[in-house]
């Protein structure tokens, strides 16, 4: 008896599973100690080295990209642009890609004790 096996591209045994991206913008908190200075002498935010989400700690292995998002002062066309917020994209030492950024300033109407909260994880992408 002959018997053909044919393999299609869905076939689940050779197919990885697709990266699936988190919308989480929930507060972290970076490790203390674990910032680059680098980007701190050009009067920016440093991107921390580790930090800590639901009470578990990620490294960050590798920056991916880094973003900064301006506006005027006011709101206006005219006058000083401001720099509100920094995003990096990030990998992390699990293998997950997280997208995480960094307000300048707390948004008005924000409580003191969330005024102190400037990091958040926007997003997780599992791979």
């Amino acid at each position: 008896m002959n018997l053909t096996f044919l393999l299609s591209g869905n076939d689940a045994m050779t197919d990885r599973p697709e990266p699936h991206e988190e919308f989480i913008s929930e507060s972290i908190d970076p490790v203390p100690g674990s910032f680059q200075t680098d980007l701190m002498a050009q009067g920016l935010a440093s991107l921390p080295g580790a930090f800590t989400w639901r009470n578990q700690r990620y490294e960050i292995v590798e920056c991916l990209e880094h973003k900064k998002q301006t506006s005027t002062e006011g709101g206006t066309a005219v006058g000083d642009r401001y720099l509100r917020r920094q995003q990096f994209t990030v990998r992390l030492g699990t293998g997950q890609i997280a997208i995480i950024y960094v307000e300048r300033h707390a948004r008005p109407g924000t409580s003191r004790k969330m005024a102190k909260k400037r990091w958040f994880l926007y997003s997780i992408t599992s791979v």
